[in-house]
Protein backbone atom coordinates (compact mmCIF):
# COMPACT_ATOMS: atom_id res chain seq x y z
CA UNK A 1 0.00 0.00 0.00
CA UNK A 2 1.58 3.15 -1.22
CA UNK A 3 0.79 6.43 1.15
CA UNK A 4 2.17 9.31 0.38
CA UNK A 5 2.56 11.77 3.44
CA UNK A 6 4.61 13.98 1.22
CA UNK A 7 3.25 17.34 2.99
CA UNK A 8 3.17 15.77 6.33
CA UNK A 9 6.18 14.42 6.27
CA UNK A 10 8.41 17.37 5.23
CA UNK A 11 6.27 19.95 7.42
CA UNK A 12 7.58 17.36 10.53
CA UNK A 13 10.72 16.58 9.34
CA UNK A 14 12.03 19.97 8.67
CA UNK A 15 10.67 21.56 12.41
CA UNK A 16 12.66 18.52 14.21
CA UNK A 17 15.52 18.85 11.53
CA UNK A 18 15.68 14.94 11.15
CA UNK A 19 18.30 13.02 9.01
CA UNK A 20 18.90 9.22 8.87
CA UNK A 21 21.78 7.61 8.61
CA UNK A 22 21.66 4.10 9.75
CA UNK A 23 18.90 1.22 9.84
CA UNK A 24 17.81 -1.57 12.56
CA UNK A 25 15.49 -3.68 13.18
CA UNK A 26 12.38 -1.67 13.80
CA UNK A 27 10.47 -2.12 16.38
CA UNK A 28 5.89 -2.29 16.95
CA UNK A 29 4.53 1.14 17.44
CA UNK A 30 3.59 1.69 21.26
CA UNK A 31 0.15 3.64 19.93
CA UNK A 32 -3.06 3.49 17.61
CA UNK A 33 -5.18 5.22 16.35
CA UNK A 34 -9.20 4.28 16.04
CA UNK A 35 -10.99 4.07 13.15
CA UNK A 36 -12.35 7.45 12.02
CA UNK A 37 -16.07 8.04 11.98
CA UNK A 38 -17.21 9.18 8.80
CA UNK A 39 -20.35 11.76 8.51
CA UNK A 40 -22.49 12.05 5.37
CA UNK A 41 -21.07 14.85 3.22
CA UNK A 42 -22.59 18.46 3.18
CA UNK A 43 -22.75 21.21 0.50
CA UNK A 44 -23.26 19.04 -2.38
CA UNK A 45 -23.44 20.09 -6.07
CA UNK A 46 -23.76 18.67 -9.12
CA UNK A 47 -19.57 18.66 -9.11
CA UNK A 48 -18.34 18.56 -5.97
CA UNK A 49 -19.33 18.27 -1.95
CA UNK A 50 -17.49 18.52 2.03
CA UNK A 51 -16.30 15.31 3.13
CA UNK A 52 -16.83 15.22 6.96
CA UNK A 53 -15.11 12.73 9.62
CA UNK A 54 -15.02 13.16 13.47
CA UNK A 55 -12.33 13.72 14.88
CA UNK A 56 -9.49 10.94 15.88
CA UNK A 57 -7.36 11.46 19.08
CA UNK A 58 -4.01 11.86 18.40
CA UNK A 59 -3.99 12.43 14.87
CA UNK A 60 -1.85 14.54 13.19
CA UNK A 61 -3.09 14.46 9.62
CA UNK A 62 -6.13 12.71 7.83
CA UNK A 63 -6.15 11.18 4.61
CA UNK A 64 -9.22 11.57 2.05
CA UNK A 65 -9.96 9.64 -0.93
CA UNK A 66 -12.84 9.79 -3.89
CA UNK A 67 -14.14 7.01 -5.71
CA UNK A 68 -16.45 6.07 -8.16
CA UNK A 69 -18.27 2.37 -8.16
CA UNK A 70 -18.22 0.22 -11.26
CA UNK A 71 -19.82 -3.77 -11.18
CA UNK A 72 -19.01 -6.21 -13.27
CA UNK A 73 -21.97 -7.68 -15.15
CA UNK A 74 -20.89 -10.93 -16.16
CA UNK A 75 -17.79 -13.34 -15.51
CA UNK A 76 -14.69 -11.91 -17.70
CA UNK A 77 -11.25 -10.26 -17.96
CA UNK A 78 -12.23 -6.20 -17.20
CA UNK A 79 -9.96 -3.33 -18.33
CA UNK A 80 -9.79 -1.36 -15.09
CA UNK A 81 -7.19 1.28 -16.17
CA UNK A 82 -6.16 2.68 -19.36
CA UNK A 83 -4.05 5.74 -19.82
CA UNK A 84 -2.14 6.48 -22.86
CA UNK A 85 -1.23 10.22 -22.39
CA UNK A 86 -2.22 11.51 -25.26
CA UNK A 87 -2.69 14.91 -23.10
CA UNK A 88 0.83 15.34 -23.48
CA UNK A 89 1.41 17.47 -26.88
CA UNK A 90 4.45 19.45 -26.26
CA UNK A 91 8.19 18.57 -27.17
CA UNK A 92 9.63 15.68 -29.72
CA UNK A 93 12.23 12.66 -29.35
CA UNK A 94 14.67 14.50 -30.48
CA UNK A 95 13.97 17.42 -28.23
CA UNK A 96 11.38 16.47 -25.77
CA UNK A 97 9.73 18.99 -22.90
CA UNK A 98 10.09 18.85 -19.67
CA UNK A 99 13.09 17.49 -17.87
CA UNK A 100 13.47 20.66 -15.19
CA UNK A 101 10.91 19.10 -12.51
CA UNK A 102 12.11 16.33 -10.06
CA UNK A 103 8.47 15.26 -10.10
CA UNK A 104 5.49 15.65 -12.19
CA UNK A 105 1.72 14.89 -11.10
CA UNK A 106 0.55 13.69 -15.03
CA UNK A 107 -3.11 13.82 -14.40
CA UNK A 108 -2.79 17.31 -12.60
CA UNK A 109 -0.87 18.27 -15.72
CA UNK A 110 -3.61 16.93 -18.01
CA UNK A 111 -0.87 14.45 -19.08
CA UNK A 112 -3.28 11.90 -18.17
CA UNK A 113 -6.85 11.38 -19.05
CA UNK A 114 -7.42 9.51 -15.49
CA UNK A 115 -6.31 10.60 -11.76
CA UNK A 116 -3.37 9.76 -10.22
CA UNK A 117 -0.80 9.38 -12.51
CA UNK A 118 3.20 10.68 -11.44
CA UNK A 119 6.94 10.59 -13.00
CA UNK A 120 9.55 11.27 -11.14
CA UNK A 121 13.22 11.66 -11.67
CA UNK A 122 13.09 14.44 -13.72
CA UNK A 123 10.89 13.05 -16.59
CA UNK A 124 10.78 13.78 -20.04
CA UNK A 125 7.63 14.28 -22.06
CA UNK A 126 7.20 13.67 -26.34
CA UNK A 127 3.41 13.63 -27.45
CA UNK A 128 2.03 10.53 -26.11
CA UNK A 129 4.55 9.96 -24.41
CA UNK A 130 6.78 9.89 -21.31
CA UNK A 131 10.07 8.85 -19.95
CA UNK A 132 11.51 8.31 -16.39
CA UNK A 133 9.74 6.99 -13.33
CA UNK A 134 6.07 6.33 -13.62
CA UNK A 135 3.81 5.83 -10.90
CA UNK A 136 -0.03 4.34 -11.32
CA UNK A 137 -2.51 5.80 -9.28
CA UNK A 138 -3.87 3.59 -6.59
CA UNK A 139 -5.75 0.79 -8.01
CA UNK A 140 -8.74 -1.59 -5.90
CA UNK A 141 -7.37 -4.88 -6.91
CA UNK A 142 -8.81 -6.77 -4.25
CA UNK A 143 -10.80 -9.53 -6.46
CA UNK A 144 -9.59 -12.31 -7.85
CA UNK A 145 -7.57 -13.04 -5.12
CA UNK A 146 -5.10 -10.34 -5.68
CA UNK A 147 -4.33 -11.57 -9.17
CA UNK A 148 -4.28 -9.15 -12.07
CA UNK A 149 -2.22 -8.12 -15.27
CA UNK A 150 -0.22 -4.88 -16.57
CA UNK A 151 -0.07 -4.61 -20.20
CA UNK A 152 2.70 -2.13 -21.36
CA UNK A 153 3.45 -0.26 -24.02
CA UNK A 154 7.09 1.38 -24.44
CA UNK A 155 9.16 3.27 -27.26
CA UNK A 156 12.23 1.69 -26.52
CA UNK A 157 15.87 0.06 -27.98
CA UNK A 158 16.63 -4.21 -28.84
CA UNK A 159 17.30 -5.27 -25.24
CA UNK A 160 16.61 -2.34 -22.95
CA UNK A 161 15.68 -3.73 -19.51
CA UNK A 162 12.36 -2.51 -18.33
CA UNK A 163 11.02 -2.56 -14.53
CA UNK A 164 7.86 -2.49 -12.84
CA UNK A 165 7.28 -2.63 -9.35
CA UNK A 166 4.09 -3.82 -7.75
CA UNK A 167 3.30 -2.15 -4.38
CA UNK A 168 0.74 -4.17 -2.83
CA UNK A 169 -0.06 -6.59 -0.05
CA UNK A 170 3.05 -8.51 1.73
CA UNK A 171 5.97 -7.80 0.07
CA UNK A 172 6.19 -5.78 -3.15
CA UNK A 173 6.64 -7.71 -6.56
CA UNK A 174 9.25 -7.05 -8.83
CA UNK A 175 9.25 -8.24 -12.28
CA UNK A 176 12.05 -6.99 -15.08
CA UNK A 177 12.59 -7.85 -18.83
CA UNK A 178 14.26 -7.08 -21.88
CA UNK A 179 12.77 -5.15 -24.59
CA UNK A 180 13.12 -7.79 -28.11
CA UNK A 181 12.67 -5.95 -31.15
CA UNK A 182 14.56 -8.90 -33.55
CA UNK A 183 11.44 -9.30 -35.27
CA UNK A 184 12.16 -5.92 -36.82
CA UNK A 185 15.60 -6.48 -36.83
CA UNK A 186 16.89 -4.70 -33.60
CA UNK A 187 16.48 -1.07 -33.30
CA UNK A 188 14.22 1.17 -31.78
CA UNK A 189 10.18 0.88 -32.05
CA UNK A 190 7.33 -0.06 -29.68
CA UNK A 191 7.29 -3.45 -27.55
CA UNK A 192 4.04 -4.70 -25.64
CA UNK A 193 4.42 -6.90 -22.67
CA UNK A 194 1.83 -8.67 -20.90
CA UNK A 195 3.18 -8.80 -16.93
CA UNK A 196 1.05 -10.64 -13.88
CA UNK A 197 1.12 -9.78 -10.98
CA UNK A 198 -0.80 -11.20 -7.50
CA UNK A 199 -0.57 -8.99 -4.63
CA UNK A 200 -3.55 -7.09 -5.27
CA UNK A 201 -5.08 -5.08 -2.48
CA UNK A 202 -7.50 -2.03 -2.16
CA UNK A 203 -4.64 0.36 -2.94
CA UNK A 204 -2.24 -1.08 -4.63
CA UNK A 205 -0.04 0.99 -7.19
CA UNK A 206 2.88 0.08 -9.16
CA UNK A 207 6.43 1.55 -10.67
CA UNK A 208 8.00 1.00 -14.02
CA UNK A 209 11.20 2.27 -15.27
CA UNK A 210 13.76 1.59 -18.52
CA UNK A 211 16.59 0.82 -16.43
CA UNK A 212 19.02 0.45 -19.03
CA UNK A 213 18.30 3.14 -21.75
CA UNK A 214 21.41 5.36 -22.42
CA UNK A 215 21.15 9.03 -22.30
CA UNK A 216 19.59 10.55 -25.59
CA UNK A 217 17.38 7.15 -26.85
CA UNK A 218 14.38 6.37 -26.36
CA UNK A 219 12.99 5.91 -23.11
CA UNK A 220 9.75 6.67 -23.17
CA UNK A 221 5.91 5.03 -22.51
CA UNK A 222 3.62 4.78 -24.50
CA UNK A 223 0.49 2.95 -22.34
CA UNK A 224 0.01 1.24 -19.65
CA UNK A 225 -3.37 -0.86 -19.05
CA UNK A 226 -4.20 -3.18 -16.04
CA UNK A 227 -6.81 -6.11 -16.32
CA UNK A 228 -8.02 -8.13 -13.66
CA UNK A 229 -10.54 -11.52 -14.12
CA UNK A 230 -14.14 -10.06 -12.13
CA UNK A 231 -16.87 -12.42 -11.17
CA UNK A 232 -20.60 -10.89 -12.08
CA UNK A 233 -21.42 -8.78 -9.14
CA UNK A 234 -17.88 -8.27 -8.31
CA UNK A 235 -17.17 -4.47 -7.12
CA UNK A 236 -14.38 -1.86 -8.17
CA UNK A 237 -13.73 1.35 -6.90
CA UNK A 238 -11.78 3.62 -8.84
CA UNK A 239 -10.07 6.59 -7.08
CA UNK A 240 -10.81 9.75 -8.56
CA UNK A 241 -9.72 12.53 -6.01
CA UNK A 242 -8.16 12.89 -2.68
CA UNK A 243 -6.07 14.63 -0.28
CA UNK A 244 -2.99 13.00 1.20
CA UNK A 245 -1.92 15.51 3.71
CA UNK A 246 -5.22 17.20 5.64
CA UNK A 247 -3.88 18.00 8.41
CA UNK A 248 -5.93 17.51 11.86
CA UNK A 249 -5.51 21.24 12.99
CA UNK A 250 -5.42 24.49 11.16
CA UNK A 251 -3.10 27.83 11.88
CA UNK A 252 -4.73 28.32 15.04
CA UNK A 253 -4.92 25.49 16.57
CA UNK A 254 -8.56 24.32 15.52
CA UNK A 255 -9.36 20.73 15.02
CA UNK A 256 -9.78 19.72 10.70
CA UNK A 257 -12.37 17.06 10.43
CA UNK A 258 -13.73 18.03 6.54
CA UNK A 259 -12.52 18.19 2.96
CA UNK A 260 -14.36 19.93 0.17
CA UNK A 261 -13.83 18.23 -3.21
CA UNK A 262 -14.57 20.43 -6.54
CA UNK A 263 -14.21 16.55 -8.91
CA UNK A 264 -13.23 16.70 -12.60
CA UNK A 265 -16.03 15.67 -14.54
CA UNK A 266 -13.95 13.48 -17.24
CA UNK A 267 -13.26 11.42 -13.96
CA UNK A 268 -16.55 10.84 -13.32
CA UNK A 269 -16.97 9.05 -16.27
CA UNK A 270 -20.91 9.64 -16.01
CA UNK A 271 -21.73 8.67 -12.73
CA UNK A 272 -23.75 10.69 -10.67
CA UNK A 273 -22.82 8.48 -7.03
CA UNK A 274 -19.18 8.93 -5.36
CA UNK A 275 -17.82 7.67 -2.37
CA UNK A 276 -15.27 8.71 -0.01
CA UNK A 277 -13.65 7.01 2.83
CA UNK A 278 -10.75 8.47 5.55
CA UNK A 279 -7.99 7.09 7.36
CA UNK A 280 -6.13 8.62 10.42
CA UNK A 281 -2.09 8.84 10.16
CA UNK A 282 0.53 10.50 13.12
CA UNK A 283 3.98 9.60 14.40
CA UNK A 284 4.90 7.70 17.19
CA UNK A 285 7.91 9.70 18.42
CA UNK A 286 8.68 6.91 21.67
CA UNK A 287 9.15 3.96 19.12
CA UNK A 288 11.61 4.65 16.74
CA UNK A 289 12.28 2.72 14.07
CA UNK A 290 16.14 2.01 13.42
CA UNK A 291 17.66 5.15 13.28
CA UNK A 292 14.13 6.67 12.55
CA UNK A 293 13.01 8.65 15.40
CA UNK A 294 9.56 7.67 14.88
CA UNK A 295 7.41 4.78 13.78
CA UNK A 296 4.63 5.99 10.99
CA UNK A 297 0.86 4.74 12.80
CA UNK A 298 -2.41 4.66 10.72
CA UNK A 299 -6.07 3.69 11.53
CA UNK A 300 -7.80 1.55 9.44
CA UNK A 301 -10.18 2.85 6.98
CA UNK A 302 -13.53 4.69 8.03
CA UNK A 303 -16.87 3.42 6.39
CA UNK A 304 -17.90 4.68 3.25
CA UNK A 305 -19.80 7.40 2.56
CA UNK A 306 -22.10 7.36 -0.35
CA UNK A 307 -22.48 10.71 -2.38
CA UNK A 308 -25.78 11.09 -4.45
CA UNK A 309 -24.59 14.35 -6.51
CA UNK A 310 -27.64 14.33 -8.67
CA UNK A 311 -30.38 13.99 -5.77
CA UNK A 312 -27.73 15.95 -3.37
CA UNK A 313 -28.24 13.21 -0.91
CA UNK A 314 -25.86 11.13 1.32
CA UNK A 315 -25.32 8.46 3.70
CA UNK A 316 -23.13 6.14 5.23
CA UNK A 317 -22.64 2.72 4.09
CA UNK A 318 -21.02 -0.26 5.30
CA UNK A 319 -18.29 -1.37 3.40
CA UNK A 320 -16.48 -4.79 4.82
CA UNK A 321 -13.26 -4.24 3.42
CA UNK A 322 -12.73 -1.13 5.60
CA UNK A 323 -11.92 -2.68 8.85
CA UNK A 324 -8.60 -3.99 7.01
CA UNK A 325 -6.00 -2.12 8.76
CA UNK A 326 -3.67 -0.09 6.54
CA UNK A 327 -0.81 -0.27 8.36
CA UNK A 328 2.30 -3.41 8.48
CA UNK A 329 0.35 -4.94 11.28
CA UNK A 330 -2.67 -6.66 9.25
CA UNK A 331 0.52 -7.75 5.99
CA UNK A 332 4.40 -8.92 6.27
CA UNK A 333 6.49 -6.03 4.33
CA UNK A 334 9.84 -6.23 3.02
CA UNK A 335 11.43 -3.96 5.56
CA UNK A 336 14.00 -2.66 3.46
CA UNK A 337 14.40 0.97 1.97
CA UNK A 338 14.50 1.39 -1.67
CA UNK A 339 15.45 4.68 -4.13
CA UNK A 340 12.56 5.58 -6.54
CA UNK A 341 14.31 3.66 -9.10
CA UNK A 342 13.94 0.49 -6.84
CA UNK A 343 17.54 0.31 -5.64
CA UNK A 344 18.51 -0.87 -2.13
CA UNK A 345 19.43 2.06 0.03
CA UNK A 346 21.30 1.30 3.43
CA UNK A 347 21.95 4.53 4.48
CA UNK A 348 19.01 6.55 3.12
CA UNK A 349 20.22 10.64 2.60
CA UNK A 350 17.34 13.24 2.32
CA UNK A 351 14.91 12.70 -0.23
CA UNK A 352 11.94 10.49 -1.22
CA UNK A 353 11.81 6.66 -0.53
CA UNK A 354 9.97 3.84 -0.49
CA UNK A 355 9.52 1.98 2.53
CA UNK A 356 7.00 -0.86 3.73
CA UNK A 357 4.86 -0.17 0.35
CA UNK A 358 4.92 4.02 1.19
CA UNK A 359 6.23 6.76 0.13
CA UNK A 360 8.46 8.62 2.79
CA UNK A 361 10.08 11.99 2.70
CA UNK A 362 13.42 12.06 4.70
CA UNK A 363 15.06 15.08 4.68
Amino acid sequence: MRKHYLTFALVLMSVMGISAQSLKAPRLQSITLDRPIVQPATGITANGFTANWDPVAGAEAYCVYVYIKDVAESDGEYVLADEDFNGITSGSIISPAGGDEYGVDLSAYGYAFSYGWEAYAYPTFAPSLVAGLLYSPYLYLVNNEGKYKVILTTLSSHNDEIRVESNGSGEKQVVSYQVDLSAQGGGTGLYTKELEFENGTRDLFFSTINMTAPVGQADYVDRVQVTQQLKAGDEVYTNIAGDEAVMAEDDWGYEVSSKTFTLNSNYLNGHTQVYYDVYAATYDYSTPSGSLPYTLVTSPYSQRVLVDLAERTSQVVEDPTAISAVGADTTTHDDAWYDLTGRRVTNPSAGIYIHNGKKVIVK
